[in-house]
């Protein structure tokens, strides 16, 4: 799925957050993109900050 096409829909990008991490914490362990997206979905909706799906 084309990038743009994930930010306009909300989801998380693996790209940025891999620059991010090489940038602001280069020894810790990089997540896979599975585990990230997982993280994401959990951050997004077990948050209580999102109580609706659409």
């Amino acid at each position: 799925m084309n990038c743009h096409v994930k930010t306009i829909f909300g989801l998380p990008n693996y790209e940025r957050y891999i620059e991010h991490h090489q940038r602001k914490h280069p020894n810790e362990p990089l997540m896979t993109e599975k585990e990230y997206y997982v993280f994401a979905l959990k951050e997004r909706y077990e948050s209580g900050k999102v109580n609706r799906c659409c």
